[in-house]
């Protein structure tokens, strides 16, 4: 059995919550891929690929990492009409129903008229389980560390480095969104992925969290995962949003985990991210780490993807 918070952590953490509470609360030329790769995390063969076709909406298969080279993963888009080579990048991940071309849909009004491409991979359920998308295929079911080229979260990297030489893009860092299961892959994609090229990412509303502390075994704390405490600075000096509907506060949810682990991290969803981002502030100051992630408490939402994707935008948009 996987120990939960302490007595005193989770005292601390209550007190903490009410207070972070209290303050955050807040009112064109398309070409197809053809350059070397970047690293070993991309495989040689692309003969199952395609890429984008021009402005507008679309999608293709991507299977350029060793991740999904036997299951392609379909990509749903959003691409610009004005010159692809300065466009803003930005990778959305889907929640538990892995409805990527639903979450496009989310981000149509809020890119229109913008130099924004907007990329959303869909990992189906039929090859992809929870653990190799909620959890980003980290570790296998022995508990033991997957080779790195394994990991869900490299897909994501070779799916940036695709399609910038696709549209012949001059990006040098793309933004990420992930919202409900997306969100879990996205805290723990930063937590976890040292040397990506994230901008600004956003995690809303997630069910339960990696808690970047070792109290707690994997998947619910860092014990026994490839991290310590003292690795996790790359993760802590990064733009991370933590961000929360503070209607998201349903204990009752069919679709939110129970059990000792999650729910020593809080009842529902707010309360869990709220815990999530103190224990994360707690464990940067105990390791005298740089710490600059995010608290952003959205009123009036609750467990709603397209209204945080409306909270998210101009936070993931650059004034273009």
């Amino acid at each position: 059995m996987v120990p939960p918070l302490t007595a005193k952590q989770r005292k601390t953490a209550g007190v903490g919550i009410a207070v972070l509470l209290g303050i955050c609360l807040i009112g064109a030329n398309y070409g197809f891929y053809t350059s070397e790769r970047r690293s070993n995390d991309i495989i040689a063969s692309e003969a199952s690929q395609d890429g984008i076709e021009g402005p507008g909406l679309g999608s293709f298969m991507f299977s350029g990492a060793e991740a999904v080279r036997d299951n392609p993963v379909r990509v749903w888009y959003i691409a610009p009409e004005i010159d692809p080579a300065t466009t803003q990048i930005l990778v959305v991940i889907p929640g538990a129903e892995r409805d990527a071309e639903s979450y496009r849909s989310d981000w149509e009004p809020l890119v229109e008229d913008r130099n924004v491409l907007v990329l959303v991979p869909e990992f189906p359920e039929t090859a992809y389980s929870d653990s190799a998308y909620n959890l980003g295929n980290v570790m296998n079911s022995d508990g033991n560390v997957r080779p790195r080229n394994e990991w869900t979260f490299v897909v994501i990297e070779a799916l940036f480095d695709y399609v910038k030489a696709d549209v012949k893009s001059e990006a040098q860092h793309y933004n990420m969104f992930g919202h409900s299961a997306g969100a879990q892959f996205v805290h723990r994609f930063m937590q976890f992925m040292d040397g990506n090229r994230v901008g600004t990412a956003v995690a809303a509303n997630a069910g339960w969290y990696t808690v970047p502390d070792e109290s707690n075994d994997f998947p619910y704390g860092l014990n026994d995962s490839p991290l310590r405490d003292e690795d996790l600075g790359p993760a802590f000096a990064s733009n991370l949003i933590v961000m929360l509907g503070a209607d998201d506060n349903d204990s009752e949810d069919d679709l939110l985990r129970h059990n000792e682990e999650t729910d020593a991290q809080g009842a529902n969803r707010l309360e869990r991210g709220l815990n999530y981002y103190l224990v994360a502030r707690h464990t940067a100051e105990d390791e005298s780490l740089e710490f600059r992630w995010q608290l952003r408490v959205v009123p009036g939402i609750d467990h709603d993807h397209t209204e945080m994707a409306k909270a998210a935008a101009d936070l993931l948009i650059e004034a273009s």
